[in-house]
């Protein structure tokens, strides 16, 4: 794990629940902790930090090593019986084996309706749902400088307005174990724009920001990382950006991010592939939520088509 050096300072908006981080050479904006609920004004103004313009190495998890050719065997020269006149027959090489052919290695659908049945809770985006997602008390979506939400056709459509700042927004549903499922199109996105959840996050009126943040990219990187707060900006890398061949890449296409949550452990699932796990034990429960990242000049905008969560465990 990597510890994201603060490098900016930011300020807390007058919401709770969304935050921003700006790439080096940005001014950094006004931040924003956005809710699902009344905003919070805080007593403080926070700081955060950019996050790094050079991305880690990625490994492309879809390349495996293939066995080698076997080695001919040497020629061997056949002798005729002593009591004829020897003749050196024509040496023939052995017989090359074929290649033999690598047992490919067999891929795990992981389906949460197989395994654990019918879900605690699904929104499949046919009705929008304000009050899920909308500030309390005011029956409105977030729309400001830095993202707006809003439904169309009963689905949720998620902008990062601002190029190289991500933002998360929070709804009112909190949960501990569980395993959470969102289904993503990524609309007209580009290389590094990314999409993605972030659980565990602060109750209302809190006065912190923190969570676990999952992404994936356009261009199928997946990344995670422990928010640990903007006051000043502490977040620590767990899983670096990785690029996985499970991971549908490209504008217009449909990935579903799912996260087992159980303890202090996380598994990490694109498109029902296993694709990434993490222990880590820094926070036990809290609300879920969208998160985006513009990386494009201009600002993107994906769509949330499902939204669904099973309780492992007990049900508090």
């Amino acid at each position: 794990m990597k510890q994201i050096p603060s490098l900016l300072s930011i300020l807390v908006l007058l919401t709770l629940g969304a935050c921003t981080l700006q790439m080096p050479g940005v001014e950094a904006p006004t931040a924003i902790v956005s809710v699902t609920e009344t905003p919070f004004v805080a007593a403080a103004t926070p700081a955060s930090a950019a996050v790094p313009t050079t991305l880690p190495t990625f490994i492309d998890t879809a390349l495996l090593p293939t066995a080698p050719l076997p080695t001919p065997a040497p020629p061997t020269a056949s002798t005729l019986p002593a009591t004829q006149a020897p003749q050196v027959a024509a040496s023939q090489p052995a017989a090359t084996q074929p290649a033999p052919t690598p047992t490919p290695t067999p891929i795990t659908t992981f389906d949460p309706y197989s395994a654990y049945g019918r879900p605690k809770y699904e929104n499949r985006m046919e009705i929008a749902n304000l009050a899920e997602w909308a500030q309390a008390e005011k029956d409105t979506l977030p729309d400001n400088r830095n993202i707006r939400l809003r439904f169309e056709d009963g689905e949720l459509y998620v902008t990062g307005k601002r190029s190289d700042f991500s933002t998360w927004w929070f709804s009112y549903h909190t949960l501990s174990d569980a395993y959470i499922q969102m289904t993503f199109d990524a609309e007209n996105c580009s290389g590094e724009d990314a999409y993605g959840i972030i659980f565990r996050g602060p109750p209302h009126l809190a006065g912190e920001s923190y969570g676990y943040i999952v992404s994936f990219t356009c261009n199928g990187r997946l990344w995670m990382y422990r928010l640990d707060g903007v006051n000043p900006w502490e977040a620590e890398i767990l899983i670096d950006v990785e690029k996985s061949s499970a991971i549908n890449t490209g504008p217009g296409e449909q990935n579903v991010i799912g996260v087992r949550a159980e303890g202090d452990q996380f598994v990490i699932f694109a498109n029902g592939s296993q694709v990434a796990e993490v222990e880590d034990d820094q926070y036990e429960k809290g609300r879920v939520g969208v998160f985006v990242r513009a990386v494009s000049p201009n600002a993107y905008t994906y769509r949330v088509t499902n939204f669904a969560y099973w309780i492992l465990g007990v049900d508090e």
